[in-house]
């Protein structure tokens, strides 16, 4: 006889025969999963291999549609805007809550969509060009208090989880540096490797192949702890003695309205793709971990989220545009 977590967790995963026959018949043709950032960063990444296991799982093809702009908004807003019918979803960070923060928005990002499945989670990096001046986490901040208003950081837009990674190391340090928008994080890495920029916060998902080549050079991890696959990365806090922990999460949504018995299913059809090996290894890759939600816990935790981000802002004195 199961005890209840393991009840749970078989539900959770479509393992037991009563639950998973009532569940409804999806997907019988493609669905397009909208990643709103441009090629090359952690949204994308990730999103791909999700896919990929998704389609690998279910017999269908999982096209992925790259709709970068606006931190994110402007592919969010296609998917708030399409049917709930389960063939258009939305894989997106964090930035769907940060983005709510700064930004008049065309759709409510609680009201306007169905959380689906969170689909990892990992700590914030700081990433400097490779010809930086900055060998440390403790020179960089030491240069950016010699040179106030000087240095200048990238991100996705005003809302991209980047941009407010870096406001709060701000905050938290006493620091006055710049923001430069890109449409996508990869553009910023690309300029902070080419020195056009000071530095970018980010995820290891999304700056590895630059820091493997040399071209960026990984400073300390905003986590609260070393990091098991980075031993040699000290933290921010390790580093400085400034208290800054953040990280970034990423999730599987869907217009709102979605049927609960279809988000039941889509849900067990993600988590089963994230529990394979193939998934696994690109999370190990990206210095990303799986933390599977149930649809109501993620959806709670993305009001929780809007209402965090919108405090950050509003004590940063970002402005809402």
């Amino acid at each position: 006889m199961m005890d209840r977590r393991t009840l749970l967790t078989a539900a959770a995963l479509g393992a037991l025969p009563g639950i998973a026959a009532a569940q409804p018949a999806w997907p019988t043709r493609a669905v397009r999963m909208v990643v709103p950032f441009p090629p090359g960063g952690s949204n994308d990444v990730l999103g791909r291999a999700l896919c990929e296991r998704l389609g690998a799982q279910l017999g269908q093809p999982f096209v992925v549609e790259n709709r970068g702009g606006a931190g994110g908004a402007i592919g969010a807003d296609q998917v708030a805007k399409s049917a709930p019918d389960g063939y258009t979803l939305l894989f997106m960070s964090s930035s769907l809550t940060t983005n709510a923060a700064v930004q008049r928005l065309p759709y409510d990002p609680v009201a306007d969509f169905t959380p689906i499945a969170q689909a990892a989670v990992a700590p914030m990096i700081v990433t400097v060009g490779k010809d930086s001046p900055a060998r440390t986490m403790a020179d960089l901040v030491r240069i950016a208090r010699e040179r106030p208003g000087m240095l200048r950081f990238g991100g996705a837009g005003p809302g991209d989880t980047s941009f407010f990674a870096t406001e709060l190391l701000k905050m938290a340090a006493n620091l006055d540096m710049e923001a430069v928008a890109y449409r996508g994080i990869t553009e910023a890495q690309t300029d902070a490797a080419a020195g056009r920029i000071d530095l970018v916060v980010t995820t290891l998902a999304s700056a590895r192949g630059l820091i493997e080549a040399g071209q960026l050079r990984l400073l300390a991890t905003a986590s609260a702890e070393r990091d098991a696959r980075m031993p040699d990365v000290p933290t921010v806090r390790e580093a400085t003695g400034i208290d800054y922990v953040t990280g970034v999460w990423w999730g599987v949504f869907a217009p709102a309205r979605l049927p609960p018995a279809l988000t039941a299913t889509i849900n067990a059809a993600v988590n089963r793709a994230m529990a394979e090996p193939q998934y696994q290894r690109v999370l190990e890759a990206g210095g990303a971990s799986m933390a599977a939600l149930a649809p109501e816990a993620f959806a709670a935790h993305v009001r929780s989220e809007v209402a965090r981000w919108t405090d950050v802002a509003k004590r940063a004195g970002v402005a809402l545009n």
